[in-house]
């Protein structure tokens, strides 16, 4: 089970991290052969300093 976490910065929208999402959810799927439904992809946005 794939579990991806992205650790970054505040001020991306919705939409950029859907797409983000989508592309890394795909690769996982296509070359890592991961069943798509046990893929999980989380979004940590940190205050900036």
């Amino acid at each position: 089970m794939p579990n991806v976490t992205i650790d970054w910065n505040v001020g991306r929208t919705q939409e950029q991290k859907e797409k983000i999402a989508k592309i890394i959810e795909d690769a996982l799927v296509n070359v890592g052969k991961a069943p798509r439904e046990n893929v999980k992809i989380t979004f940590k946005d940190n205050p900036v300093k």
